[in-house]
């Protein structure tokens, strides 16, 4: 599986733009703010659906426009597939849109049946924060990989925060005697259904990640990932229902899960990388969870995802930095970064040179 080209229309600081890729390694160079990384951006829309980092999808969209698109050429099973993500701000000449349309060889598909064609994985260095950061970053890891490996995850968890939705807004009048405590009954049933396959997936997951990172290389043997889910049941909920009712919020539930990794070597009782671990122990944590999510992807899917590397290698020592070269062989690999001397890292590289507009 490769993407053969990407075109961009009116996407960020893209007005009108085709890109040709490698079927191995493209080196997108380029000083700051050029768009190196809108690029990566653009192929992780057409994988996921959504930005990297864009708080909301219109932000994508190249100002003073009405809407923007990316499109993808991508070569899957002796197949080529054209797929296209296309954006608006939910109105094109007074006429009400969707805010994400997504279409597969110009054929307008639901979410459902679009996404899981292109598999992708980006490193970038604010990974890091996926050690250090809030637990709802490391649920947003947890859903980008299981959101494109199955559409049963991917539904669920749209459904749960549906259904949390409501309920949060049901506690609130329910608190103010607007509403009678046992309209609960239907919301707190969709959590529960929607809950099971979230836990489900993601124990499969955590199993998977631990075991592949002992069996992997020894430096990383050492880690381990510990869940910790929240658990929800009718009993749990019925029991944290004055609390929801103070608080306006639910509690309890797949919302609030997290995880926490560990390092063996640091000593005693203080093995949490997050409070812990070195600069450089933290580094290696991301990566391991990045390797196994590499490695989940293929397992399950039996598709090799593409890279997309947004200027990592100068937050990488040298032995990490050929941890990653060595995985770029057997991938497609979109590499960014503003240092012309990373060419010399790499042999037969495509290049794409970016200048300031």
């Amino acid at each position: 599986m490769h993407l053969k080209s990407l075109t961009l229309k009116n996407f960020r600081n893209y007005d009108q733009k085709t890109f040709t890729l490698d079927p191995k390694i493209n080196l997108v160079l380029g000083d700051n703010g050029v768009g190196k990384s809108n690029l990566l951006e653009a192929i992780h829309l057409l994988s996921l659906g959504k930005s990297f980092r864009a708080q909301r999808i219109t932000q994508l969209i190249r100002w003073g426009q009405p809407l923007a698109s990316a499109q993808g050429l991508l070569e899957k099973d002796n197949q080529e597939f054209n797929l296209e993500v296309q954006i608006t701000f939910g109105e094109i000449l007074g006429k009400k849109t969707p805010k994400r349309r997504f279409l597969k060889n110009q054929v307008l598909k639901t979410r459902r049946h679009y996404l899981g064609t292109l598999k992708s994985v980006i490193f970038q260095p604010e990974d890091i924060r996926l050690v250090t950061g809030s637990p709802s970053r490391r649920r947003d890891f947890l859903d980008q990989i299981l959101s494109q490996l199955d559409w049963e995850y991917a539904r669920a968890s749209s459904q749960y925060r549906r259904a949390l939705t409501h309920r949060n807004k049901l506690l609130d009048l329910v608190r103010d005697h607007q509403a009678r405590p046992e309209e609960l009954l239907f919301w707190d049933q969709s959590l529960l259904k929607n809950a099971d396959i979230i836990l489900h997936f993601r124990h499969q997951f955590f199993d998977f990640a631990n075991q592949f990172l002992k069996d992997y290389k020894k430096d990383f043997s050492y880690l381990r990932l510990h869940y910790k889910p929240v658990p929800l049941t009718q009993k749990s909920l019925d029991s944290s229902l004055q609390k929801d009712l103070f608080r306006g919020s639910t509690s309890i539930g797949p919302h609030r899960d997290d995880f926490h990794i560990t390092d063996s070597r640091i000593p005693q009782d203080l093995k949490d990388l997050a409070a812990w671990g070195s600069r450089g122990q933290q580094r290696l944590g991301v990566l391991g969870l990045r390797l196994a999510q590499i490695h989940f992807l293929k397992e399950k899917t039996n598709e090799t995802p593409l890279l997309l590397l947004d200027d990592i290698f100068s937050e990488l020592d040298p032995d990490h930095q050929h941890l990653v070269l060595s995985l770029i062989d057997s991938h497609q690999t979109i590499i960014t970064s503003a240092d012309p001397a990373l060419k010399a890292s790499f042999s037969g590289v495509k290049l794409i040179s970016l200048k300031t507009p």
